[in-house]
């Protein structure tokens, strides 16, 4: 039993480095926010969670910072799932030779 629980971990710690791996792999291939998000849609958001009126420098690069973070968790999860249900896949293949 010990050694299943250990081997658990393993696999959680793998996973999680994983996911890692693939985030930051994300983030790097992206790029710097300020080239790929339109400054209207920014404007617009910073409008929303600030209020009119209220949006400054700084509250714009929150919100370009706020749309990169959400953007590359997304993009990462996504991949990260793909990335498992294929290895699943493989893995079954492999069992069933």
């Amino acid at each position: 039993m010990i050694k299943s629980a250990r081997n658990r971990w393993a696999i959680r710690l793998l996973n999680v480095l994983l996911f890692l791996a693939i985030f930051v792999a994300v983030g790097r291939a992206l790029g710097d926010p300020y080239h790929w998000v339109n400054d209207a849609l920014a404007d617009k958001l910073a409008d929303l969670i600030y209020g009119y009126g209220n949006v400054g420098g700084e509250e714009i690069d929150d919100v370009y910072f706020y749309i990169d973070v959400v953007s590359v968790v997304a993009i990462a999860t996504v991949l990260y799932l793909i990335v498992v249900k294929l290895i699943r896949i493989l893995r079954n293949r492999t069992r069933q030779r």
